[in-house]
């Protein structure tokens, strides 16, 4: 079938990213006003990280007994009356995973609809989030700020920069989408996961990682593609995103490594192939070390039975306990992220249907194996694939074991779903260039690619309906008339 032909896969693929723009503007624009202030995943905390990078703090201050900023009281106030309907959710169940439907009431949160900005300032510590660098924060502080100027109250300021980061998402998705190529189904397909979707619509830099991961493996998907190296200002494109990633969480520094691929597959001029790949490479590198070399000194944010010190000890006396304890951990959180991970609305994962997660994984699993690919032949570029992919899991598994893990323990504590989402478009980008290569089977791989992304809208379009009756057991109507208060 030629690749003009309507209902091509080319024709289709052509359509791909104006049709995720005006879907996903939509969709996160209803989560904007669906979901209750503040109980997006750490989207408390994310927001005071952001209001004090507006007030020109791009390093915390340390109080007592954590680093945190000044911070309008207004704010705190609304922050800390829906953290408090939050805390009451989580102690009704022993496993916060199997908490009961309904926690937010409109009156409960009419209490705090009317809070204001007061002007008045102290400090409050969010250590978990007062070292993030600025970068990922941009749509946030720009939000925030004109809520400030236009007087706002402090629930419709919040919904302000929300909005304003899903729109700043979608963009950077649909540019990616535009950039990738033949890429772009499977990055559809990691662009439209609920829990991703979910993420878009907070005030919290993770709305951003992965579209940003998605942009930087899209550069790389389109070379490959075109089967030639990365051009200088290729290279510069993706190395922006790469580093913002890894600025944000150090883990995702290993990602940047998929800018040499193209070299390793096509390059012929010797070692000076790998001078462009590398100059790159070692600016996501510095950038992330001299960021969190600079903030050292704040600490980070440990569990009550986590202890780095004891946990380091142990390590050096049994390397290979802890080895089997990081192995162990990391082969959880990749059950947990095809069990829980791919949608996931709410504070610490609450969960939709298993069936659910059960249809998105082979959603996934058939976008990988039949979208167009790459056909990566070269070992050195394959292994290259595989360390980018597998480095940043296991290296979140290793962060996770020192800081929120209780020492000797066999397994590993902390590691959220969530973090694994930047790291999925580098996963379908290794499925896709080791995987057998396929030519064009007829008629019905079109319409098996369209079926299947069609499939995946159907599921992301449950996700407002979910969010209504997960947090106010209410209908989508009823949860927007109550935000819009």
């Amino acid at each position: 079938m030629s690749g003009g032909n309507v209902g091509s896969v080319a024709w289709m693929q052509r359509r791909l990213p104006v049709f995720y723009l005006v879907f996903v503007l939509l969709l996160t624009t209803v989560m904007c006003w669906v979901t209750p202030p503040f109980f997006g995943p750490d989207e408390p905390s994310q927001s005071l990280r952001a209001l004090a990078l507006l007030q020109g703090d791009l390093l915390p201050k340390t109080g007592a007994n954590e680093a945190g900023a000044e911070i309008d009281t207004g704010v705190l106030q609304a922050v800390d009356g829906m953290d408090a309907i939050r805390m009451r959710w989580e102690r009704q169940s022993a496993d916060f995973h199997d908490r009961a439907y309904g926690p937010v009431t409109a009156s409960s949160q009419a209490r705090w609809a009317g809070v204001r900005w007061s002007g008045q300032k102290r400090f409050v510590g969010f250590g978990n989030t007062a070292t993030y660098p600025p970068g990922l924060y941009a749509p946030a502080i720009v939000g925030w700020r004109i809520a400030q100027e236009t007087k706002l109250t402090i629930f419709a300021s919040l919904h302000l920069v929300r909005w304003l980061t899903a729109i700043m998402a979608a963009f950077v998705g649909w540019l990616a989408l535009r950039w990738s190529g033949a890429g772009a189904w499977s990055l559809l397909a990691a662009l439209l996961l609920p829990s991703a979707l979910f993420l878009q619509a907070t005030g919290s830099q993770d709305a951003l990682m992965m579209p940003m991961a998605v942009l930087a493996v899209a550069v790389v998907w389109r070379a490959l593609s075109e089967r030639r190296e990365l051009t200088r200002a290729e290279l510069v494109v993706a190395s922006v995103p790469f580093a913002l990633c890894a600025t944000a969480k150090p883990p995702y520094v290993a990602l940047g490594l998929l800018m040499f691929v193209p070299a390793a597959e096509f390059g012929s001029r010797g070692w000076e192939r790998w001078r462009g790949p590398a100059v790159s490479f070692a600016v996501v590198v510095a950038a992330s070390a001299l960021w969190w070399r600079l903030v050292a000194r704040f600490g980070v944010d440990t569990a009550d039975g986590a202890d780095p010190l004891r946990q380091m000890a142990f390590l050096r006396g049994h390397p290979v306990s802890a080895a089997l304890a990081v192995g162990r951990g990391t082969a959880e959180a990749a059950w947990d992220f095809v069990h829980r991970g791919l949608y996931v609305v709410g504070w610490n994962d609450l969960l939709a249907h298993h069936g659910a997660a059960l249809m998105l994984s082979m959603c996934l699993l058939v976008v990988a194996l039949y979208a167009p690919g790459v056909s990566v032949r070269s070992w050195r570029a394959r292994t290259l694939m595989l360390i980018a992919v597998v480095a940043p899991l296991v290296a979140i598994s290793v962060a996770e074991y020192f800081i929120w893990t209780p020492p000797g323990l066999a397994t590993v504590y902390g590691v959220q779903p969530r973090y694994w989402l930047p790291v999925l478009p580098g996963m379908m980008l290794l499925v896709t260039g080791w995987r057998a290569p396929r030519g064009e089977s007829g008629r019905r791989r079109p319409w098996l690619l369209a079926a299947v992304t069609m499939l995946l809208i159907c599921v992301a379009c449950t996700l407002p309906w979910m969010a209504a009756r997960a947090f106010y057991r209410a209908g989508l109507m009823e949860a927007v008339r109550i935000n819009l208060q």
